[in-house]
């Protein structure tokens, strides 16, 4: 089975939830080291990078006294219940007055059903990549055209994603702008001595007007090679 197909089983579960339980605004599914699975239509980015980050951090801390398996955390226009699915964790964002109780009830059944039927087509596990968040800087005039579709990144950056996949090279990467729009290029490390270790990621002209991003924007990356 393609990633494809895992995801958009998953996000067809996840607009099952909502379809059953209206207080659902919308939920999504990360791994405990924050690389988001599948996520319904409704998402938004910034909140799930949020709650992802608060529930790690909370968890870190929990390790001591056994681990964490749910969290709940209160907004002023709504919650986030955080529960664990597998070897997943399932975010649904609520209204404040929605019936928790019953959407545990529904969620227990529905997500761990449809992970153990996938578990079982499955043949070896698939892996997510947790996204990183890099500053744009553009690369411009001779050095873009020459670059083509070919993004720049720290070279710590790039060794850190390689241990992750067991030592495979990073080839490719997916970029995601705060406004939805995504491109996928090819990546190699920053030879400027002076921008290393800053954060950034550094965009020829295409896929730069692509993304329609500004230099200094965030973007999410995160690495394509397996």
């Amino acid at each position: 089975m393609s990633r494809e197909v895992f995801v958009t089983a998953l996000r067809n579960s996840l607009r099952e939830i909502r379809n059953i339980c209206h207080d659902v605004k919308f939920s999504f599914l990360f791994t405990w080291d924050g690389a988001l699975v599948a996520e319904d239509a409704q998402a938004e980015g910034t909140m799930m990078e949020n709650a992802v980050h608060l529930f790690k951090s909370v968890a870190e801390k929990a390790v001591t006294i056994g681990g964490l398996d749910t969290l709940m955390i209160d907004g002023d226009n709504g919650r986030v219940y955080i529960s664990s699915a597998d070897d997943m964790y399932l975010a649904l964002v609520m209204s404040k007055d929605a019936d928790v109780a019953y959407l545990r009830s529904v969620t227990r059944v529905i997500v761990p059903t449809i992970l153990k039927l996938l578990e079982s087509v499955v043949p070896t596990p698939l892996k997510f990549m947790p996204s990183q968040q890099l500053v744009v800087d553009n690369l411009s005039g001779f050095r873009s055209r020459l670059a083509g579709d070919t993004v720049e990144i720290d070279h710590e950056i790039l060794k850190q994603w390689s241990e992750l996949i067991d030592g495979k090279d990073v080839n490719e990467v997916e970029i995601e702008a705060f406004s939805g729009k995504k491109a996928r290029c090819r990546v190699r490390a920053i030879e400027d001595s002076k921008l290393v270790g800053n954060g950034l990621i550094r965009i020829p002209e295409k896929p730069f007007q692509a993304l329609e991003v500004k230099k200094g924007e965030l973007v999410r990356v995160k690495p394509l090679a397996f």
